[in-house]
């Protein structure tokens, strides 16, 4: 969650240092300022929507204004439902790229380890592989 780009942990942090500052008293006062004026923003918000309905209506234009202040949640599904034509074909051209790159073929779990892939078991260090020390499970470097 952010409000204008703030995320919770500031936001907290925020809250607490103007608690310290302005202490309790003052904080109860602004957010009731606070509230106050988004109820005033809302209804003229409300009022001049209902008035530019009431021009756009008698202007012969059907076109419905949101009711509500837009928030960047109604936005984007603004956006994006506005885009969808253009967005669909590449995403569906991406899809089918995608299902032909990385096919996720399922396999039958293997028996007696649970695990969904079969996997071949690991291989223990031989003289073959290089000694790593204890780490890679080689013998332990001596000085």
């Amino acid at each position: 969650m952010e409000i204008l780009g703030v995320g919770g942990a500031e936001l907290i942090a925020i809250f607490i240092i103007a608690l310290i500052v302005a202490g309790p008293k003052r904080m109860m006062r602004w957010a009731y300022l606070m509230g106050k004026y988004t109820s005033k923003l809302r209804a003229l918000w409300a009022e001049s929507m209902a008035y530019l309905q009431q021009e756009l209506k008698e202007a012969g234009m059907e076109v419905e204004l949101p009711k509500e202040p837009p928030t960047r949640g109604s936005l984007n599904r603004q956006i994006n439902k506005a885009l969808d034509p253009v967005t669909r074909p590449i995403r569906e051209a991406l899809d089918e790229t995608q299902a032909q790159v990385n096919p996720v073929k399922k396999q039958p779990a293997a028996e007696g380890n649970g695990r969904s892939l079969n996997l071949p078991p690991a291989v223990p260090p031989n003289d073959s592989t290089p000694d790593l020390g204890t780490w890679s499970g080689g013998k332990a470097l001596e000085e």
